[in-house]
């Protein structure tokens, strides 16, 4: 027998109605990524129309789609982003790149992308490195990632890249902003164990690399993108 949608369940990590600009976030990703705290975050199960309800506020201008990975739960993500865009909701929306077809069907309702990435697009190596994945599901994810850049070519993307120190240098980060040149019109570059949404990693424990060296990187990137932040412990600033 089929539910009918309004008890179709979402597993969100957060529902935060902050105004203007609320958010969601759904839980669970395939990548495991071995340094986010997502993977053992608790969660909550909702139904559409209670987050519908309480996103309707006018208050609330826009909404932030994310979490671990919103296409995990892409029945319920669709009709949530064209129920919040048909009531004139801006909306941004965060994805790994897991799902190219479900970034295509979200074009058109999505006020900016958030891209997260990882490695530049040619290193599985070191992508299965930083994730759970094995070396030839890393090539499959770093395809589907070309694909999601490729479907979103002239649409506002913002891509995002966490420095975790001694697995990049300069020459990485250059690497994957040349890969992303002419696709994405901004680089969040975040200095690792600076938000809350990472946990110690090999052997780091404490916000680095640098600020000194992560300006160094963004400076880099800079030549390919064109807008570049640079985020840590004590400063943000845009190149």
């Amino acid at each position: 027998m089929t539910r009918p949608n309004n008890i179709i369940g979402m597993r969100l990590i957060t529902l935060n109605l902050t105004r203007p600009n609320a958010s969601v976030e759904f839980y669970g990703c395939p990548m495991q990524c071995k340094y986010c705290s997502h993977t053992t975050a608790m969660f909550k199960d909702y139904n559409i129309d209670q987050v519908v309800h309480a996103l309707s506020d006018n208050g609330i201008r826009s909404v932030f789609i994310g979490g671990a990975e919103p296409s995990l739960h892409q029945k319920e993500t669709l009709d949530l982003i064209n129920i919040l865009h048909k009531r004139g909701k801006n909306i941004l929306l965060k994805t790994t790149g897991h799902d190219p077809d479900f970034a295509a069907s979200t074009k058109g309702m999505v006020s900016r992308y958030v891209l997260e990435l990882k490695t530049p697009l040619d290193d599985p190596q070191s992508f299965s490195r930083l994730t759970t994945y094995n070396l030839e599901r890393s090539k499959e994810q770093l395809e589907n990632i070309k694909r999601t850049l490729d479907i979103l070519k002239g649409e506002k993307v913002r891509a995002t890249l966490r420095i975790i120190p001694d697995l990049y240098d300069t020459n990485m980060v250059e690497r994957i902003a040349q890969d992303l040149t002419g696709h994405v019109d901004e680089l969040l570059i975040t200095q690792f164990l600076s938000n809350q949404n990472d946990v110690s990693f090999t052997g780091s424990y404490n916000p680095g690399p640098s600020q000194e060296m992560m300006f160094e990187m963004g400076k880099v990137a800079r030549r390919h993108i064109p807008r570049v932040r640079i985020r840590g412990n004590g400063f943000d600033e845009t190149l």
